[in-house]
């Protein structure tokens, strides 16, 4: 590997997880580093549709604070017909990285 590409991993390697509040659901949710390539399944999975692909953020992106995941596919109905769809977006940006600053980041610039 040349220098670079070894500096590039080791910066993913070194991410920390981020942590979410969802006052809603009275919990605090994580997502994983996603690389490119777990973003690459969901898209192909989700077929181009935008609501799919958010869900599938939800389903595979979210874990609890032992790394597990919280959501499987079976759920996936169930949170696309009867889950607010304001805060499964929200959780789907979170997991995805459309807003990257902490929570911490946020508060500081209220």
């Amino acid at each position: 590997m040349s220098k670079l590409i070894e500096v590039a991993v080791s910066h993913f390697n070194a991410r920390e997880v981020r942590r979410m509040e969802v006052p809603e659901w009275e919990t605090t949710l994580y997502a994983k580093n996603l690389s490119l390539e777990d973003k690459h399944k969901w898209l192909k999975r989700a077929k181009g549709e935008t609501d799919e692909y958010l869900l599938y953020a939800v389903i595979f992106g979210v874990t609890d604070e032992n790394g597990d995941v919280v959501f499987d596919v079976g759920d996936k109905h169930v949170l696309k017909t009867s889950v607010d769809p304001e805060v499964l977006s929200r959780i789907a940006n979170f997991v995805l990285e459309v807003d990257a600053k902490t929570e911490e980041e946020r508060e500081k610039n209220s």
